[in-house]
């Protein structure tokens, strides 16, 4: 099951632009072997860092999005760590932060459900008797 995934890393600033370039396109090379998709590719270039890394006050900046299997994962992260010119990276994966979203809709138009269905129709907030609610709409209340 393919999931979306933001991949970013800062490279070291002494490096070429023709070893960004590759250590960009590896990454990109794991993720469509294995019959990922790759939606962008957003180099920033050089940016000052907030703090130093390994001495160094700037870096190269690249963030992918793309979106593979969970097993392709490892072998991305293996690849980042190996690779002696990337400083920092990160791999964020995006599907929790849209289940997240997801699950406090469901969660806001099960309550509005429920006023509807015990007849109110104020925008306020009320309260609702404990005995007009059933196991599901407790337990929508306390993840609040």
């Amino acid at each position: 099951m393919n999931r979306k995934y933001e991949i970013g890393f800062i490279i070291n600033p002494e490096s070429s632009e023709e070893d960004v370039k590759k250590i960009i396109d590896s990454i990109v090379d794991i993720i469509k072997k294995s019959n990922g998709i790759v939606e962008n590719v957003d180099e920033w270039g050089r940016r000052k860092m907030q703090f130093p890394i390994q001495k160094h006050n700037e870096g190269f900046y690249v963030f992918i999005n793309a979106e593979f299997e969970g097993h392709v994962f490892f072998e991305i992260e293996r690849r980042l760590k190996l690779t002696e010119k990337v400083m920092r990276f990160i791999v964020l994966r995006l599907d929790d932060k849209l289940k997240k979203a997801n699950r406090l809709t469901r969660k806001w138009k099960r309550i509005e459900k429920l006023s509807r269905k015990l007849g109110e129709n104020s925008d306020e907030p009320e309260m609702i008797p404990d005995e007009d609610l059933d196991e599901d709409d407790k337990e929508v209340i306390d993840e609040e």
